[in-house]
């Protein structure tokens, strides 16, 4: 019952257009399957994404940044979001997926 209120939130903010920015071409419809080569398609687009975002961030407020600061950060951002991407977006949006076919069967 928790795992599927979880589910239904992360779905909801999943289907938002904010949250696929700049990247909202990689955003699938509600009932198409995230196959692994989607989800490696978001990880090396949003870790560096997410690492320039973070950087620039930094910098703005006065942080001295050097360029392994930078190089760090994208392997950081890219790791967390090729698990994050794997084991919980994918998870949820296919279960989303595989009771969406079930009820149209």
């Amino acid at each position: 019952m928790i795992l599927r209120k979880i589910e239904d939130l992360h779905n909801w903010a999943s289907d938002t257009h904010y949250v696929w920015f700049p990247f909202l071409w990689l955003k699938l419809k509600p009932d198409v399957k995230m196959t692994f080569t989607h989800t490696l398609k978001m990880t090396f687009l949003f870790g560096p994404y997410f690492a320039l975002y973070n950087m620039v961030r930094l910098a703005l407020f006065g942080s001295h940044l050097q360029f392994r600061d930078f190089e760090l950060s994208v392997v950081k951002f890219t790791v967390f979001f090729f698990f994050w991407f794997n084991f919980v977006t994918s998870y949820f949006w296919n279960r989303r997926v595989y009771r969406l076919k079930e009820s149209h069967v």
